[in-house]
């Protein structure tokens, strides 16, 4: 049987983590892609210091949810995520966000700059690309990062190097399908962090839908429960 209904699944040993006693598997098997992304985008790539602004585009989104969640547990000082539509604020407030802007509706750069007092944001996440990017740019703080990891607007961004030196800002990038496959080795920190929160119950896993079929999932769940009683994700 091929796919995910399979009994037996060869994995990189370097991309299998232990996951702890007190962790579903249902949590566990929902929180390495959003989770382990937005745990690198703040704490590795964007190095997030305690009492940072963040600024989080799609906050609504696994990534945006998580990283806002993340945010907070980093100890950053304001936690702001922009949305595309006014039904979405009520989820990344859920999330835990201070300030949740509707960009179709609001100028954002110019709401950050009015939250932060002119200051701007310290760490930009960005999946969106184009000209979100570029006007990301606009409230990005002195010494700010901006980190660039997807493109779902489709549309590309443009920067100028004069607005990055003399500010000494940075535009980072990062991607979880180059990092498995690269440098699969640089995950580890990001999931005994991650797997740790989510054991101490201060980080949760929002599952839209579980999709598991009820006629397949008893005989292969049980079928993993006896042929292999080790927990990884």
């Amino acid at each position: 049987m091929m796919g995910s209904y399979a009994e037996y699944v060869a994995a990189d040993e370097m991309l299998t983590f232990p996951i702890p006693e007190n962790v579903d598997f249902d949590t566990a098997a929902a929180c390495p892609i959003v989770s382990f992304t937005a745990f690198k985008l703040l704490a590795d790539v964007g190095r997030l210091e305690p009492g940072e602004t963040v600024l989080i585009h799609a906050a609504a989104g696994g990534v945006g949810t998580t990283a806002i969640q993340l945010a907070k547990i980093l100890g950053a000082g304001c936690v702001i995520g922009t949305v595309g539509s006014a039904e979405k604020m009520a989820t990344a407030f859920e999330a835990g966000a201070d300030h949740v802007i509707c960009y179709k509706n609001e100028d954002f750069a110019e709401k950050v700059m009015e939250i932060t007092e002119g200051r701007g944001a310290d760490v930009i996440l960005d999946s969106i690309s184009g000209q979100v990017s570029e006007k990301s740019l606009e409230c990005l703080a002195k010494y700010g990062r901006l980190v660039h990891f997807g493109n779902a607007s489709g549309a590309v961004g443009h920067f100028q190097t004069k607005d990055l030196h003399a500010s000494c800002r940075s535009v980072l990038g990062f991607s979880l399908g180059t990092t498995r496959k690269e440098r699969p080795h640089l995950l580890h920190n990001a999931a005994d962090h991650v797997l740790t929160y989510l054991a101490e119950g201060c980080l949760k896993m929002k599952i839209g839908k579980n999709l598991r079929s009820k006629k397949r999932s008893r005989r292969i769940v049980g079928s993993k429960a006896a042929r292999a009683p080790a927990r990884f994700c």
